[in-house]
């Protein structure tokens, strides 16, 4: 196996993220992913006091279109400091005009309800997430979809029958042939993960995966890379705190026993749409280059 990444990484990234960027002025984003520095190997917060809000509590990770020039994300605004606001997770969005980032703004197609992971299909013209009216009623959730139009989006509706049931599903990731993997009865015993391939634009029956996708571990969060060559998930360990493994497709289609990687993880995983950076959950929205994949491969898969 290579070399690993230096194992006081855990301890710098938390002190990055602890001691962050200036905050950004959004009149004057410019650029690709906001005009934001590229991280290295060590979490950076992302757009800090602009997605990423001191007083803010974000629930997902930030979710780029495929090209490049929208990006979404749920937060709670204000919650650090009105705890009275529990409940009010948003989904926020903002895109490129003339060169230059808007500002963020809740998006109006899910106004005043509760949305969580969004995901983008591979021709970003449609926009995949968890949907819930009541934040208490965690049961009713399901996949919702909304569509691109003229004017900008479609209302939501459930994306598929075949994949929301009267159990609860939960949106992991889409990949780049429209196929989504997903959970049902998350963080329960009786959780299983699924992959629904998606083929003559619609999603077929969904297949249940085996033990290389499912561990006796709750999997709070799971992203297959597009070409389904890696998977990440993100699990709860005995200490309560979350752990990010990786493993590899084999040449026969099986993957690799999982790899921890050096980092904790809250979960919402998301790769920018030229595979260079991770998104995830860690003291707000964090990010990553995806360098660290090439590293913890296997010699002999190389």
């Amino acid at each position: 196996m290579r070399k690993l990444v230096s194992t006081n990484i855990i301890v710098t990234c938390l002190l990055v993220l602890a001691v962050g960027a200036a905050p950004a002025d959004p009149s004057v984003l410019e650029g690709p992913y906001l005009g934001q520095k590229p991280p290295g190997q060590r979490p950076e917060l992302f757009a800090p006091g602009v997605i990423s809000v001191e007083a803010d509590f974000e629930h997902s990770a930030a979710v780029f279109s495929p090209d490049g020039r929208e990006v979404f994300w749920c937060t709670n605004v204000g919650f650090v400091t009105d705890k009275s606001r529990a409940g009010h997770l948003r989904l926020y969005f903002m895109n490129m005009v003339d060169g230059r980032w808007t500002p963020p703004r809740p998006a109006p197609f899910v106004k005043g309800i509760r949305v969580e992971r969004p995901v983008f299909s591979p021709d970003g013209n449609r926009l995949y997430m968890e949907y819930g009216s009541d934040p208490h009623q965690e049961s009713d959730n399901d996949i919702y979809v909304v569509e691109r139009t003229g004017g900008g989006w479609s209302a939501p509706r459930p994306v598929s029958p075949l994949i929301n049931t009267p159990a609860m599903e939960r949106l992991h990731c889409v990949t780049a042939d429209g196929s989504m993997y997903f959970s049902r009865d998350p963080f329960t015993r009786n959780e299983e993960i699924f992959v629904a391939r998606w083929m003559n634009g619609a999603f077929v029956e969904p297949e249940k995966l085996g033990e290389s996708y499912n561990s006796p571990a709750p999997e709070i969060a799971l992203l297959v890379a597009p070409d389904e060559s890696y998977m990440l998930v993100a699990t709860i360990n005995a200490r309560h705190s979350d752990d990010l493994c990786i493993c590899y497709r084999k040449a026969d289609g099986s993957w690799t026993d999982r790899i921890l990687t050096p980092y904790e993880c809250g979960g919402f995983l998301a790769l920018s749409p030229d595979g260079k950076y991770l998104f995830f959950l860690m003291e707000g929205i964090a990010w990553i280059s995806t360098s660290v994949v090439d590293d913890l491969k296997p010699d002999d898969l190389n």
